[in-house]
Formats: structure tokens, sequence, C-alpha cells
């Protein structure tokens, strides 16, 4: 129902510190209408370019802090921190070199767990441009 809008294309870029590309973004979009806790975030798969890119080297933004992906997989993550519907959770691939400008394939797979349902998994795949 939401495949289509979870991947978007707003704010895609490379990301820079102290004059230097260390790694690029993107910006999600919960597949869900309600808001849920990050620790619900079952699965992030990121694909670019027909590459896999590598989990730990993925990080996420949300509310002016910065989690690696794989510690909000981890059982003790904090239940407090909410990502609202309509709100855009980036996604930072630290990467050394960013992404070259322009257009790029990327493939999302967004698996987040809701009380008393399975997992929910939103797929999505678009070719987004990276300024």
């Amino acid at each position: 129902m939401y495949d289509t809008h979870i991947l978007t294309d707003v704010g895609c870029r490379s990301v820079w510190e102290r004059g230097k590309k260390v790694g690029y973004c993107v910006n999600l979009k919960i597949n869900y209408y309600r808001g849920l806790p990050l620790c619900c975030v079952d699965e992030i798969t990121l694909e670019v370019d027909g590459k896999p890119v590598d989990p730990a080297m993925m990080y996420v933004q949300h509310q002016g802090r910065e989690y690696p992906y794989l510690a909000i997989l981890q059982d003790d993550f904090p239940t407090d921190f909410y990502w609202i519907f309509g709100e855009l959770l980036r996604v930072v691939i630290r990467q050394e070199g960013g992404i070259e400008q322009g257009r790029h394939q990327v493939k999302l797979r967004l698996g987040t767990r809701r009380s008393y349902t399975p997992t929910m998994v939103a797929e999505c795949e678009k070719v987004l441009t990276f300024a």
C-alpha cells in the first residue's frame, strides 16, 4: 500500500565533513499509517546501482540524533524514539567519496513490526537524483 512512497528523492546527496565527501544519504518514509518506535524497524536493506549496501556502513539520523543502523536492531535499543507517519528518516551510508551526482537506481526493503501482527515488509525501487 505504501510501497511506492517509502523511498523519496528528497535530500538525496553526498555527505560532507570537514570539506571531504564521507558518504551519501537517502530519506525514507514509514510503511505504516501510524508512527512506530525506531526499535520496531526490523529491516532496512538498500541496493544502489545493483550493489548491496553493507548494513555496517549505514547510520540512521532521526530528530537530531544519529544511530548505527545495526544498533536499532538490538533488543536493548530504547523504545522512546518515534518515527512519525510522514516524517523523513535519513539513512546515511558512510562511504569514502560519497556518490556521484546524478541519477542512480536505488532499491529499498523496509520491514517494520507492529503489535499483534507480523512484520510488514515494503519494497520500492526508483531512480533517484543525487545532488
